[in-house]
């Protein structure tokens, strides 16, 4: 099922509920006023409740197709209407398998006619746009989306491929906070397998309207996704060497620490007694 249907549902009962109740508190007066108006002419009086029918049809119309559906647009109605279904945000995603090796994607939904606009934009590991993707036709069956994209951004070959998307949403909990897919670009074989977390912090929403906050945010999830080596920019705490490599658009790379360096680290009593007994059974 759609969840977006429940729109259409809402609306519909909300403008049948609202002509229902002014039928009810006006229809007295105005069949009386058409009575009066008519006199004794049987068809003057049909005409007029022809006529009140017909306003209150376009009325329904009217509520149920465009002010309805535009009120409820509103962030908080959306929520309260998909419920668990809410998708629609800015998401992470990471993509494993393509020709040009692991990217991360930042990936947009948003409330669309009857459904969402599915949009995302590739970054290099420096925050740098390498190319969009559009989504011109999706389909919903709940939690499974499907949709056809096209790159907005052409390659080096001056090509915008195209092919298809699938993503499945985890229904852990509330409303999704991952999902899981893959995208099946026309002329290859291998599928482009996705994985994807939703961003619910302001802080790193807002972020991502810089190039440099893009950055931070990318670090943080190319580590989790990854679990490769932290790009992250060189800060101010030295301020001689930190505002020269800032200006020149260095990166500082930050190896992961392995299992060996927290043995070697670890100075508790337990870990000294156990690197004793090691050297023991190894002697």
């Amino acid at each position: 099922m759609n969840p977006y249907e429940r729109f259409r549902i809402v609306s519909g009962f909300l403008a049948s509920s609202a002509v229902l109740a002014s039928v009810v508190a006006f229809g007295p007066v105005v069949r009386q006023t058409i009575v009066d108006a008519a006199g004794s002419s049987q068809v003057a009086q049909w005409a007029g409740l022809i006529g009140s029918g017909v306003v209150l049809l376009v009325i329904w119309s009217v509520l149920s197709g465009v002010l309805l559906p535009g009120v409820l647009k509103m962030g908080v109605l959306r929520r309260w209407v998909l419920g668990r279904a809410f998708v629609e945000g800015s998401w992470i995603q990471a993509e494993r398998g393509g020709p040009n090796g692991p990217r991360l994607a930042i990936v947009s939904m948003k409330p669309a006619y009857h459904g969402i606009l599915v949009t995302s934009s590739t970054l290099t590991r420096m925050g740098e746009i390498e190319s969009g993707l559009h989504a011109e036709f999706h389909q919903i069956s709940w939690p499974r989306l499907d949709f056809k994209f096209r790159e907005t951004l052409p390659s080096d070959s001056g090509r915008q491929a195209e092919g298809f998307g699938e993503i499945q949403f985890d229904l852990t909990g509330g409303a999704p906070r991952r999902y899981a897919g893959c995208l099946q670009v026309a002329g290859m074989d291998k599928r482009i397998k996705t994985e994807a977390i939703k961003l619910t912090s302001w802080k790193e929403r807002r972020q991502l309207r810089s190039l440099e906050g893009r950055r931070d945010v990318l670090s943080k999830y190319w580590s989790a996704f990854f679990e490769g080596p932290i790009v992250t920019i060189a800060r101010d705490s030295d301020r001689s060497d930190s505002g020269e490599a800032k200006r020149s658009g260095k990166v500082e790379i930050l190896r992961q620490r392995g299992a060996k360096d927290w043995r070697k680290s670890d100075t508790t009593p337990t870990a000294d007694r156990i690197r004793d007994e090691f050297s023991a059974s190894s002697d």
